[in-house]
């Protein structure tokens, strides 16, 4: 994938967890909508939002002003970030990747045949090609770190990797 575009939950646990690099690791460069961007640096997530500050002025997260017009997503659940993200991917869908967790933006992703993966995924490729040692480990991590992730979207990506 030529472009790959991150919403604010998925960088908000990797970043608690302090693996916010996985991603640089295993895409090189990734890209935000400016609104994202405001979402994770918002007072409230105080514990995510440094190590996404610091990437952003380094310059392998990449920030873009997106202008929807009058778009808007089909499904009412998809908050600014998702449909600001979805709307960038739209512009050049058979070269881009969305890591996304919100499963009403992810709906609205595979409606728009958008590739799409979530956090968990990340965590499962690079257990995978050994960026990390226990894709369980971090997984749970994010769990007590205070990130939802179904039990079984984790039972998938175990398997998936031959962890369970």
């Amino acid at each position: 994938m030529s472009l790959v575009i991150a919403d604010a939950g998925p960088l908000i646990a990797l970043s608690r967890i302090e693996r916010l690099e996985l991603l640089k690791t295993l895409f090189n460069k990734v890209v935000i909508t400016d609104t994202i961007r405001d979402e994770v640096l918002d007072n409230r997530h105080e514990r995510g939002k440094t190590p996404v500050r610091n990437a952003i002025e380094t310059g392998w997260i990449s920030v873009i002003a997106v202008d929807q017009g009058n778009w808007k997503p089909i499904n009412p659940g998809v908050d600014a970030g998702e449909s600001s993200a979805i709307f960038l991917a739209r512009q050049s869908p058979d070269s881009t990747l969305l890591i996304m967790d919100d499963q009403a933006g992810r709906a609205e992703a595979r409606y728009h045949h958008l590739a799409v993966i979530g956090v968990a995924a990340v965590i499962g490729i690079a257990r995978e090609r050994g960026l990390i040692n226990s894709a369980k480990d971090l997984l749970n991590e994010m769990r007590h770190a205070g990130y939802y992730i179904g039990e079984s979207v984790i039972e998938i990506i175990l398997k998936e990797i031959g962890e369970i």
